[in-house]
């Protein structure tokens, strides 16, 4: 159990586009939308770990058979996730984003996570070092705990996101936060399509 809460834990870790969402989030929005923005990120990561600790092996060789194609509509869509986010934030005159309920983070980060059939490739990756063979029960524990993994780090990226936001001394530096993120997410999409 704690195996799959620690992989959790490293995959959430890892800074790449969808930390930088709910980094930015969390600093563009607070703490509570930050948190959401994680836990949608999560329960991405949980349901890409129930499937690939439940029919990882059925699945696993069609993924990898299309593994490039798969790569390139996923670098597409962060480009233009970022284009769309920066698009809002320079357009000259934009007014300051009206307070939105926090939960309305969720969503996005959930979408652009379960988008990603890489992650149950890497998931799937980790299948043999866990003791989910012959047990539906073991392989939905194990989900689970990997997801707690994931939701932990996460809600924490978008805290430390939220810490910052408050540090800065107003809506400018704020937005500049966005805009890095926007960036950050705009240059992995890039890397993907050049890889």
């Amino acid at each position: 159990m704690w195996k799959a809460f620690v992989f959790g834990v490293v995959v959430a870790g890892a800074i790449g586009p969808i930390a930088l969402l709910i980094f930015g989030t969390g600093a563009r929005q607070g703490f509570p939308a930050g948190a959401f923005a994680g836990l949608g990120a999560a329960l991405a990561d949980l349901l890409y770990a129930l499937a690939a600790f439940l029919a990882g092996a059925l699945v696993l060789p069609y993924v990898a058979a299309h593994n490039r194609a798969i790569e390139i509509g996923c670098a597409i869509l962060l480009i233009g996730l970022g284009a769309w986010m920066l698009s809002g934030l320079l357009r000259p005159g934009a007014a300051p984003v009206a307070p939105r309920p926090a939960a309305q983070a969720f969503l996005p980060t959930f979408l652009l996570t379960v988008v990603n059939p890489m992650t149950f490739v890497m998931f799937a990756g980790v299948v043999p070092q866990l003791p989910v063979a012959g047990s539906v029960g073991n392989a939905v524990a194990l989900a689970f705990a990997l997801a707690g993994g994931s939701a932990f780090v996460n809600v924490a990226i978008g805290g430390f996101g939220a810490v910052l936001g408050r540090a800065l001394p107003g809506e400018r530096e704020r937005r500049a936060v966005s805009v890095a993120a926007a960036l950050g997410i705009v240059a992995f999409g890039i890397a993907g399509l050049a890889g």
